[in-house]
Parts: C-alpha cells; structure tokens; sequence
C-alpha cells in the first residue's frame, strides 16, 4: 500500500494563503540575517527582557531565522507537528510582543512592536484556518 501523503508534497497542495506566508517567513528569515547586528548591539528582547550580545544574537538565529524556516520545511513536507509548532511558535511571538508593548515599549517603539504583534495574529488566524492541510489524510 503506497502513501498517499507522499505525492501530495511540495508547493502545488499547498493553500494559496499558506504559500504567500510560507514566502513572508523566508523574507523573515532571510531579511533577519543582515539585520542580526541589531541583536548584537542593541539587543534582542523576550519575555520583557532585553538580550545582548551574543546571546541576542542566538536567540534572533533560533526565532527569527531557523524556527520560520522549520515551519515552511514542515509546510512543504506536509508534516503533521507543522501545524502544532507553527501554532506554538507564533502564540509564543504574540505574547513575548505583548509583554514588550506592556514592559519595554518606551525602549523599543511602539511600531517596533505593534505591527509584529498585528501580523502575528494574522499569521496565527491563516494557520489556523488552514489547519485540514497539515492534517491531510488523518482520519478524526
């Protein structure tokens, strides 16, 4: 018995809505690395905390860089846990973006903080919506 899911990979199955956010996830991600020196300097802020140095930068690579591109590799492969880390990983965004509109508005700026966290809700209402294609065959 051959699995079906396997020809239903790559970017044809794909829902138009997840293939524009897979593209601004690469643009993220890519457009983080230039921008990485920010998080060396001036920091990178989480959970109310702002991280510099090395550290900052790390924490940028992890969310800003590797966790975007995990979501589109899983987007892709049609991976069942996509639909679980994307979920995690962008609540996780909307609320570290939260604590920084509440904590550290005054340091970062309020556009710094707010267009993040309005897109973020957006991305995390397409996911959600479009949650049958990561589920693909599943039986409920």
């Amino acid at each position: 018995m051959t699995d079906l899911r396997a020809s239903e990979k790559g970017w044809k199955p794909i829902p138009k809505s997840l293939k524009i956010l897979s593209c601004v996830f690469v643009f993220w991600a890519v457009m983080t690395l230039p921008n990485i020196k920010f998080a060396l300097n001036v920091g990178y802020p989480l959970v109310g905390v702002i991280f510099n140095g090395a550290l900052g930068v790390v924490i940028a690579l992890l969310l800003n860089v590797l966790a975007p591109l995990i979501f589109v590799y899983a987007l892709w492969n049609r991976y069942h846990w996509g639909l679980a880390f994307a979920m995690t990983y962008i609540a996780f965004f909307i609320v570290n973006n939260t604590i920084a509109l509440i904590w550290l508005q005054k340091q970062i700026g309020l556009p710094e903080i707010l267009f993040p966290l309005l897109a973020n809700v957006v991305f995390l209402g397409v996911i959600y919506r479009t949650k049958k294609y990561f589920l693909g065959n599943v039986k409920n």
